[in-house]
């Protein structure tokens, strides 16, 4: 098995070592779908770098694949790097990744990746069966278990600080939202769904009455975003600000509005790319100052409030009614 895959490995391993030619490429890996990596190009500081990239960009495929089994590739865009994750059509046993500067050319990054995972699918295919899982002595166990002790301080740079906001959104506050979604919708024929999910997964949908498909897809959505969030902070210490999935039809869109994410799905045909990265900033702004609105009408002290101090279960009922 090991020899099998040896042979295999020098086979992939050009294909592999063209991609990070392209300009502005870091890193990239080819995995299994639990984060085992099988083979890398790139730089890289150490043998556990590559081990600790590749589990944490096999969760973003973990939840991408639950949300669409017809997957072509996940793209996170961060303040400082992106990360493109690609499936193989009809295997969701491997996936290869990308680690990339911000300024990459993603047009020949994706054009060139297409190519490659054409390439060596039918390599993947004569593997037979998944190389064995990694393997640790007692001393590394002892070692990774040794970092989930308790500590005053922390061992590496400190995490982002965590934004939980709490929203007292009113009923007009809730109207203008559902506005904006109807406008970006009307504006755009076949956006569907599109919808605000807040922080845990919430929705906020232009119809008053909520529909049960959104309500699901909003926790996954709001969960990948979530995962790509941790994923892209722990690789590279910076924020997300958008992801991209595409799908066999489909381009599904997320997009950071502070306390909430802003999600719409687009078929193909009607994805106009570089029109909708223009757009969307423009409705995902005036989102984000509506709910930034909502958090400090919430830090007020309530003898300042005009309304009742019940007005959030107010509309929060309100929401749910035609």
């Amino acid at each position: 098995m090991v020899s099998s895959w040896m042979n295999i490995d020098s086979t992939i391993r050009p294909h592999i070592e063209e991609l990070r030619t392209i300009n502005g490429v870091e890193n990239i890996f080819l995995a299994q779908r639990d984060g085992y990596p099988l083979t890398s190009a790139g730089v890289w500081f150490s043998a556990n770098e590559i081990f600790g990239i590749s589990a944490a960009s096999s969760a973003i495929y973990a939840v991408a694949q639950r949300l669409y089994t017809d997957l072509n590739y996940a793209l996170v865009e961060g303040e400082q790097a992106k990360f493109l994750i690609a499936a193989f059509p009809g295997n969701s046993d491997f996936f290869l990744s990308l680690t990339t500067r911000t300024n990459a050319n993603l047009g020949a990054i994706i054009h060139s990746l297409n190519l490659c995972t054409s390439q060596i699918y039918p390599h993947l295919l004569e593997l037979g069966s998944l190389p064995p899982l990694r393997s640790y002595s007692t001393g590394q166990e002892a070692s990774i278990l040794d970092r989930f002790n308790a500590q005053d301080k922390p061992l590496h740079s400190p995490s982002p600080r965590i934004n939980h906001q709490s929203l007292v959104l009113t009923t007009s506050m809730v109207t203008k939202l559902r506005a904006l979604l109807t406008d970006f919708m009307n504006l755009l024929d076949g956006a569907h769904p599109t919808f605000i999910s807040l922080n845990g997964g919430y929705p906020i949908s232009p119809n008053h009455q909520l529909d049960p498909n959104t309500s699901a897809l909003s926790a996954f959505t709001f969960a990948l975003y979530d995962t790509c969030t941790k994923v892209a902070w722990i690789t590279k210490r910076t924020n997300v600000c958008q992801v991209l999935i595409d799908t066999g039809t489909q381009h599904h869109f997320i997009y950071n509005t502070g306390s909430s994410i802003f999600s719409t799905t687009l078929q193909k045909e009607n994805s106009r790319l570089g029109y909708l990265r223009l757009l969307i900033p423009t409705f995902t702004t005036r989102i984000e100052e509506t709910l930034t609105e909502a958090a400090q009408a919430f830090l007020q002290p309530r003898d300042h409030q005009p309304v009742p101090t019940n007005r959030f279960l107010e509309s929060f009922v309100s929401s749910f009614q035609s």
